[in-house]
């Protein structure tokens, strides 16, 4: 471990400010790492497991410290809270961490953030963990079923009811057991720029192992990194971070020459940068034709602009000329662009339920209320993005969530309200996935949408959809009514 600074401090330091809501345990993960590149392989895994792993499990950590602690957790101070926390991961799931090692460093670390008084409650709270830990239990699977599943894969009680109410016990539990496997670190393959057995061999002399992704040939799973802004490959814009769900979503994207794509809500920028790859794939043969369309582009929006910042510089780095940036609030119309856009790219602000495995904290700061209040604001800016659609244009609708009120059904509302279709994608997706979501619930793909489901699918939790606009006469007036 580093011996300048105490791995076990940080992680403390970001899963505190975590819990008091300061900022996301991927966010304060990402800036300690960018500030400590410096880390070797070992130091790096060993602080991000600690940190994902003790986020993960909080609800479970505090169930079996509760049984050892002479006071609950949520009465603790913070600090000794995570403290207890981090140590007690440790000893349950680091089986290659020393139990002396543990306790010694927890104490020394109560007595570093000025605890001297409650040294010796950290201590004993651990040597009974140690102790005890054969007899630890947990709710009764079958006669507290919503209990156990709430503690064994630390779920808020109310967010177990949910996932159950919308699909059903058994698949409740795989969805909530796949959260906590570890994610994959996936790329999309930059094809404007290079073919996959030439960014292979790149990536394969860095000493990165890299498999094909489950569903897409422009995809690599890639181990064996230290810290991608290392990697050559990623530095000269021949691969981009990206899951596959992300990815599948550029599959609905069918762009002519020539073509206009508005992306509303375009943070962090990797469904708009794979628009205008597919773009210009298409206008590739066009170049040097007489008389033929001007080319098109792709219209990256966001309300902030420090991401729109980040989009701007992938699209240099990965050498995409067609992209423009706008700081725009998807709320507020822009009436330069109704009926002018061919395809609308709307993956909206969302309770992000797909995304667990990868932002544990979601499921603790989430609520019902603002679940509710998610689902008015998708359909305040659907009002719009249909508007931007040509008679004739594609609407792609797109979240990260597993709520069916915030994805097929306003598939359905859209459909209702508005003059738009559902376009059949069963063709446009892999086969490999299509055979897969045969059956699966939140899917009817000849009805235009699916969703990918943690632990049936191999990537993160995504719904995916495509509406065709109509081409019919009082367009305004059908708009005004709708609203």
């Amino acid at each position: 471990m580093a011996k300048d600074n105490n791995i076990r401090a940080l992680v403390l330091e970001s899963i505190t400010e975590a819990d008091r809501e300061e900022t996301t345990i991927s966010q304060s993960m990402q800036e300690t790492l960018r500030k400590y590149q410096y880390f070797s392989k070992q130091e790096r895994s060993f602080y991000t497991r600690l940190c994902q792993g003790t986020v993960e499990n909080r609800l479970l950590l505090d169930y079996l410290l509760d049984q050892v602690s002479s006071k609950p957790m949520r009465r603790c101070k913070p600090y000794i809270r995570n403290l207890l926390r981090m140590s007690l991961y440790q000893l349950r799931f680091m089986n290659g961490v020393p139990e002396s090692a543990v306790c010694n460093e927890a104490v020394k670390l109560a007595e570093k953030k000025g605890y001297v008084s409650l040294k010796g409650f950290v201590n004993g709270v651990l040597r009974n963990l140690i102790r005890r830990q054969d007899h630890l239990s947990l709710p009764m699977r079958e006669e507290q079923p919503v209990e156990y599943l709430s503690v064994m894969y630390s779920v808020p009680e109310w967010l177990v009811r949910e996932f159950i109410r919308w699909y059903g016990r058994e698949l409740t539990e795989e969805m909530l057991a796949a959260f906590l496997q570890e994610a994959p670190l996936t790329v999309r393959i930059n094809q404007a720029r290079g073919s996959k057995k030439e960014i292979l061999e790149q990536l394969n002399a860095e000493g990165i192992q890299c498999r094909n992704g489950c569903y897409t040939e422009n995809t690599l799973r890639l181990t064996g990194i230290n810290y991608v802004g290392r990697m050559k490959p990623f530095r000269e814009g021949l691969v981009t971070v990206q899951d596959e769900s992300s990815v599948l979503q550029g599959f609905l994207i069918h762009p002519l020459p020539g073509a206009r794509i508005l992306d509303l809500c375009a943070a962090p920028g990797g469904k708009a940068l794979y628009a205008a790859e597919r773009l210009l794939e298409v206008e590739a043969g066009e170049k040097n034709k007489a008389g033929g369309p001007e080319p098109g582009f792709v219209l990256a929006q966001d309300i902030s602009e420090a991401k729109l910042k980040r989009i701007r510089e992938n699209a240099e780095r990965m050498k995409y000329p067609n992209v423009r940036i706008k700081q725009w609030d998807a709320r507020k119309p822009q009436e330069e662009l109704f009926q002018t856009m061919d395809i609308v790219i709307a993956d909206l602000p969302c309770s992000g339920l797909g995304v667990i495995g990868r932002k544990p904290d979601i499921k603790y700061r989430l609520s019902k209320k603002q679940i509710n209040e998610l689902v008015s604001l998708q359909r305040d800016i659907l009002r719009l993005a249909g508007q931007y659609v040509k008679p004739g244009g594609y609407l792609i609708y797109s979240t990260c969530t597993l709520d069916p009120a915030e994805n097929q059904e306003q598939i359905r509302w859209m459909q209702e309200t508005y003059p738009f279709t559902s376009v059949s994608i069963e063709q446009m997706l892999p086969k490999s996935l299509t055979e897969q979501l045969e059956g699966q619930p939140g899917t009817e793909l000849e009805k235009g949408y699916c969703t990918l489901l943690p632990g049936w699918q191999s990537c993160d939790g995504f719904f995916l959809a495509v509406l065709k606009k109509d081409s019919i006469e009082n367009e305004v007036e059908t708009w005004i009514s709708g609203q």
